[in-house]
């Protein structure tokens, strides 16, 4: 089973707003809202008090190709926005290697950061017991 947990705020710049040119603005706003129309994993910009973030949950069988999509989408955004802040929280317990972790993605300042979380990991007995038969 695959679990994926993801969200992202989205923010045009961590740098001043005041110094940029609010045509710069509208271009990043604009590019944003090109990458989710163009996505082919669901995902929609959604909007809480007026600022514009992503809420995603992703639960399936197997392993798709959503995921990597979903991950790809995250990426670009914060690239474009730099101010966006986020993570993406995934376990696979088919994966070889991560089988008993959650993996996770962190996104802040235009980058995405790779990281075994330590939280919830390893699944056993973090959060579920061992099994015996």
């Amino acid at each position: 089973m695959i679990e994926l947990h993801g969200w992202l705020s989205i923010i045009e710049t961590y740098k001043n707003e005041d110094f940029i040119p609010q045509e710069e603005i509208e271009k990043i706003q604009q590019q944003v809202k090109d990458i989710i129309q163009n996505n082919t994993c669901g995902l929609e910009i959604q909007y809480q008090n007026g600022s514009p973030f992503l809420n995603t949950l992703l639960c399936c069988n197997h392993n798709t190709s959503q995921i990597k999509q979903i991950v790809e989408v995250y990426t670009k955004i914060s690239e474009i926005a730099t101010g966006s802040y986020g993570m993406i929280y995934v376990w696979d317990d088919e994966d070889k290697n991560y089988y008993n972790h959650f993996q996770t993605y962190i996104f802040k300042k235009g980058q995405c950061e790779y990281k075994i979380d330590t939280n919830f990991s390893p699944c056993i007995p973090t959060i579920e017991d061992v099994f015996m038969d």
